[in-house]
């Protein structure tokens, strides 16, 4: 969990207040400490449930040059068995409380990696700068995993993938691609091992953007993809027909 929280110090210190706490969510625990305002029921630190296994203050935030400062690029947290990584991006055309003050020339994406106990973290870094043709670094999707930067939200630049959900088996993605004012939701249909000739791509509705992006993430696979509109609602999109 990270947090970032706007500060106006009486000492004069704007810098936001930043923290970083990793989670140990595997045992449950039937405390509610929304039900213990005063926490008078609170259980000791031998208890079973949820506990916080490592804390990185700003101090060490800044020293792995995560620290988000006044413009946050943080765009999520992975985590694997021994690293917890902080996700960057940025991209020229920003704009509102998200845009930095110094963009890059065209997109970038980072990520760091920081050891759960002493030892080396890890950087992966991407800055998207390509050649006159724009093309970038390209990956083997398969090979998507945390350490490598998400080189893939601009492997159809200037379309910048806002979200993806991949279905491997099924050969499957769906992909949420920003160009300044277009948005798009697509299918891109990939042939299956036994089947022979080229994938295709089917753009869905332009409306349905509002309707599920307002989180800026989808999720499912073959047969449905969720998301959230504007009202805060869950929205299922449910495929029981083939496509062509």
């Amino acid at each position: 969990m990270y947090l970032w929280q706007p500060n106006r110090s009486a000492w004069g210190e704007d810098e936001p207040i930043e923290a970083l706490a990793v989670w140990d969510i595997r045992s449950p625990s039937s405390y509610r400490p929304s039900q213990d305002p005063t926490g008078k029921a609170k259980p000791n630190e031998h208890h079973t449930g949820p506990r916080v296994i490592r804390r990185f203050s700003f101090s060490d935030l800044a020293f792995y040059r995560v620290r988000q400062r006044s413009c946050p690029t943080l765009r999520c947290l992975e985590l694997d068995e021994n690293h917890v990584y902080v996700i960057q991006e940025d991209h020229r055309w920003v704009v509102g409380q998200e845009e930095s003050e110094s963009h890059p020339r065209l997109h970038k994406v980072k990520s760091t990696g920081i050891p759960f106990s002493v030892g080396p973290f890890w950087e992966d870094e991407c800055g998207a700068d390509g050649d006159v043709n724009l093309s970038f670094c390209q990956r083997n999707p398969e090979s998507r995993r945390a350490q490598q930067a998400p080189c893939w939200r601009h492997e159809e630049f200037p379309y910048l993938t806002i979200s993806e959900v991949k279905d491997f088996e099924a050969g499957v993605t769906f992909s949420a691609r920003h160009c300044f004012m277009l948005e798009t939701i697509s299918i891109n249909i990939k042939p299956r091992i036994h089947m022979t000739g080229h994938g295709y791509d089917v753009s869905l509705k332009d409306d349905l953007w509002g309707q599920m992006l307002e989180k800026g993430q989808i999720h499912g696979d073959e047969r449905w993809l969720v998301g959230e509109n504007t009202k805060s609602e869950i929205v299922v999109l449910h495929f029981d027909k083939e496509i062509g």
